[in-house]
């Protein structure tokens, strides 16, 4: 894949970055790249390799991707120098029901939704993870996985 090195990269810095992540995630992660010098190296590096279009717009879709979250706003970056505009993630990833997925992509998607709404479910939730992710990984949708979960805890 061509443009592995920009995922490896994008989820390295994503890794380093505090829980829960923000709807500016994507200019988080870029901001991240800035303050690291190897970082910077890797992502000058592949700028020549692919054009720094390319890495910006596959770096956009990989953080995205691995935070099961989409957006439809593009706004302007105000702290980093190596991004023009950025897409806040604002909902959950675009995905058909019914679409099938790894375990690994269900484990974020329920990780990510469990934090940006933890203050708002029951605490039985988490004794059903395993069934959730099955749900997910069946092609549920993210809302109806856990809508299911927490009809059975009443």
């Amino acid at each position: 894949m061509r443009t592995a090195g920009v995922k490896r990269l994008m989820e390295l810095a994503l890794a380093s970055l505090p829980m829960p992540h923000s709807e500016d995630v994507i200019e988080d992660v870029f901001c991240a790249i800035e303050s690291r010098p190897e970082w910077r190296q890797d992502y000058d590096d592949l700028c020549v390799e692919l054009t720094k279009s390319v890495v910006n717009t596959w770096g956009g879709f990989w953080i995205a991707n691995h935070e099961g979250r989409s957006s439809d706003q593009q706004v302007p970056s105000k702290k980093s120098t190596l991004i023009g505009s950025f897409s806040k993630l604002t909902g959950p990833a675009v995905r058909k029901a019914g679409t099938k997925i790894r375990e690994s992509e269900a484990l974020q998607i329920m990780s990510n939704y469990y934090q940006e709404h933890k203050s708002e479910l029951p605490e039985g939730v988490r004794n059903n993870r395993d069934l959730i992710i099955e749900l997910l990984m069946e092609g549920v949708l993210v809302d109806d996985a856990f809508l299911t979960v927490l009809k059975s805890l009443k």
